[in-house]
């Protein structure tokens, strides 16, 4: 290969960065449509298997089948053959298949539970057709975490498939006061935990104390620059967020429901079986005449009531949906003159009950293509009269209403969805789980007081509500999230360390895990080449481009090398005025509003250019950095305290424009796909 075709390490970085970003998030954003559950691949069933193997799939009525007390089985030869085609979603799979399904006790639950019970309840969520942030002019809930996963899952699988690189650690003393020296030990804890012997020292460290920091210097740095980070998410999740508050008030709610007395009296019964039987009858139980018809006999698929955990979903969902609805009804019986017509209204509403998603897709992508409003749209395709009258007063106001209605089918559907159907694959997805852990339970039940760690979450709960909420007028800031997990860590160390001393055999399941996880991050070489297999794919993938093409992608992986330098140093400096704040008196006086990881930032960007439908009957189509501070409508009679919602204000997170690399995936990202079949997938 020439010198001239050949990538530097930023260029390869900046590629792979790329890439990856791009694949993941479009891989979770398919599984809105359930063709992208059924072409998962190992362990989910397509549906060709199914019929042909003559097993339930996902849509069937057919009886649950008895969970047996085996691993899982054989695979047949149609099975087989299915499960090694070609993943569409091969970032999600190979970490899926790499670390969740090796899992100790988790690797023994039968077939069905993935290709039927989770499989089912994916399908189910994702027919319902649930409405987009596009539709109802901010950003939703959904939107945000489902971003926020996305920059997460991204830099495993980097990791996963780039490889951590051995290199020499750096020595000296560390001041874990300075941004560059936690920096240094969160390198040096990779770079033990991957290519050193971290794993078998902290094992049997954490059975002699509960001190997990205690190990090293380095340790203790990797344990704070967690924190820090972790703490930054939070904090953009609950706060800075517009939904943060939002899913506060949902979060207490299920909190307040939650039988927390009950429980712990449970957990105090000596007997692990009759403690376990008991956890189950009090959370899954139902009682109803279907549920008794179905165990006579009588009946096969009534619906048989909810369990208790099905009852404070549902809830928590059938609030919500009361509140939006009121918001809707307001707008109806307005007699102002912003009020829509009757005629609107009435459109929007036969619209939202359409029962072809086809037609609601080709909708949205009418409102894209056109610039018009989401509400023009519908009234364009349906009642095109209609749209002829709508003023800019009116138009506001139908969106609004039409946000609304949309909120409250969105709840309607994930509570039947996970409630309300028949065969029930929630209840008996938990069953099942519980089922194969009893081992594990049993054994912790024996060694470990787990009502003290139960009053311990719920006291931690409490805690994190009341931080969330901030203080005189003021909003938590992530020093006071920072704060929060400094001072509840040690529950978490006491409870590794009990389950390490007291539950030897479980100890070393995980240990087997741990050993078994880390050397999949090791960077494997390419054949007679000095950078990894993963780095000379993605280079071979540029050099084959036609000339022009490639120059392109060159000059975007360049810029995006330089934007992501940047990020780093933003990133430096927010971690420096954190660790300066929380160990002095200096600092903002509301706090921080933002804190350091890259990956923060590109989770800021996929908000940012997140479309969204235009305010005006016809206009230009808004991106997420224009709603970022606008909840949805509906939402601000559901958030108890509305003190606390976001203010708009500047942060560093927009400071720097992200550049435009759409050339990349243009020319790139099918490549890059068959690249990850081929590398990535079960071991």
């Amino acid at each position: 290969m020439s010198s001239d075709l050949a990538l530097t390490e930023e260029q390869l970085h900046a590629l792979f960065d790329i890439l990856s970003h791009n694949e993941t998030y479009a891989e979770i954003e398919g599984f809105k449509y359930s063709e992208a559950v059924i072409n998962y691949g190992y362990p989910f069933r397509s549906a060709t298997v199914a019929s042909k193997s003559g097993s339930s799939t996902p849509f069937s009525t057919a009886p649950n089948t008895p969970r047996p007390r085996s691993p899982m089985p054989a695979r047949s030869s149609t099975e087989s053959n299915a499960d090694s085609a070609k993943s569409t979603s091969p970032v999600l799979q190979t970490l899926f298949t790499r670390f969740i399904l090796p899992l100790p006790w988790l690797r023994e639950l039968p077939r069905d539970f993935w290709a039927v019970r989770v499989q089912g309840i994916l399908c189910r969520l994702a027919d319902a057709g649930l409405s987009e942030s596009y539709d109802k002019g901010a950003l939703g809930l959904r939107k945000t975490l489902a971003t926020g996963a996305s920059t997460l899952i991204e830099m495993v699988v980097r990791g996963v498939l780039g490889g951590v690189a051995k290199t020499d650690q750096k020595k000296g003393e560390l001041d874990l006061n300075k941004a560059e020296d936690l920096e240094r030990a969160w390198d040096d804890f990779v770079q033990q935990l991957v290519h050193g012997n971290l794993v078998a020292e902290m094992f049997p460290h954490m059975v002699e104390t509960d001190d997990l920091e205690a190990h090293s210097d380095t340790m203790k740095g990797a344990a704070d620059y967690a924190i820090v980070h972790l703490a930054t998410f939070i904090h953009h999740v609950f706060v800075t967020s517009p939904e943060g508050q939002y899913l506060l008030q949902l979060l207490q709610n299920v909190h307040g429901l939650i039988p927390y007395k009950m429980l712990k009296q449970t957990l105090r019964i000596g007997n692990a079986a009759s403690m376990i039987n008991g956890v189950i009858r009090l959370l899954l139980a139902k009682m109803s005449l279907g549920g008794i018809t179905n165990w006579v006999g009588l009946t096969t698929n009534a619906e048989d009531g909810m369990n208790l955990l099905q009852r404070i979903i549902s809830l928590v969902l059938s609030w919500d949906a009361a509140e939006f609805k009121k918001s809707a009804e307001k707008i109806e019986k307005d007699k102002g003159e912003g009020r829509p017509d009757s005629e609107i209204l009435e459109t929007l509403r036969d619209f939202i009950n359409e029962e072809e998603r086809v037609k609601r897709d080709a909708v949205r992508q009418t409102s894209l293509a056109q610039s018009q409003s989401i509400v023009t749209a519908i009234l364009s395709t349906t009642e095109p009269e209609l749209a002829a009258g709508l003023t800019e007063t009116k138009h506001v106001s139908a969106l609004q209403y039409y946000s609304a209605l949309l909120s409250v089918r969105d709840r309607d559907a994930i509570s039947s969805a996970l409630c309300r159907q028949s065969p029930d694959h929630f209840t008996t997805m938990i069953r099942e789980l519980v089922a194969s852990y009893e081992p594990f339970i049993r054994m912790v039940h024996q060694g470990v007081d787990l009502r003290e760690y139960l009053e311990a979450a719920q006291a931690f709960i409490e805690e994190f509500i009341t931080t969330s909420r901030g203080s005189e007028g003021k909003r938590a800031s992530v020093e006071d999230y920072v704060g929060l997990l400094r001072r509840n860590k040690h529950i978490f160390y006491r409870w590794v360390h009990d389950v390490a001393k007291n539950c030897p055999e479980v100890w070393e399941e995980l240990r087997k895990w741990c050993l078994n996880v880390v050397v999949k991050f090791r960077q494997t070489p390419a054949e007679n080449q000095k950078r990894s297999v993963m780095a000379a794919r993605l280079e071979a993938l540029v050099v084959g481009l036609p000339e022009a093409s490639r120059r392109a992608v060159m000059a975007a992986l360049d810029k995006h090398a330089k934007y992501l330098g940047e990020l780093g140093g933003l990133s430096h400096k927010s971690l420096q005025n954190i660790l300066t704040s929380t160990s002095s008196d200096v600092g903002d006086e509301d706090g921080s509003q933002t804190g350091p990881g890259v990956y923060f930032f590109r989770w800021q960007n996929l908000l940012d250019t997140a479309p969204i439908t235009p305010d005006m009957p016809v206009g230009p189509i808004r991106r997420g950095k224009d709603v970022k501070h606008r909840l949805a409508m509906g939402k601000t009679s559901i958030i108890s305290d509305k003190n606390t919602m976001v203010g708009e204000e500047e942060d560093h997170v927009t400071a720097i424009e992200a550049p435009d690399v759409r050339v990349v995936v243009k020319e790139l990202g099918e490549g890059f796909v068959k690249v990850l079949q081929e590398l990535g997938g079960p071991d």
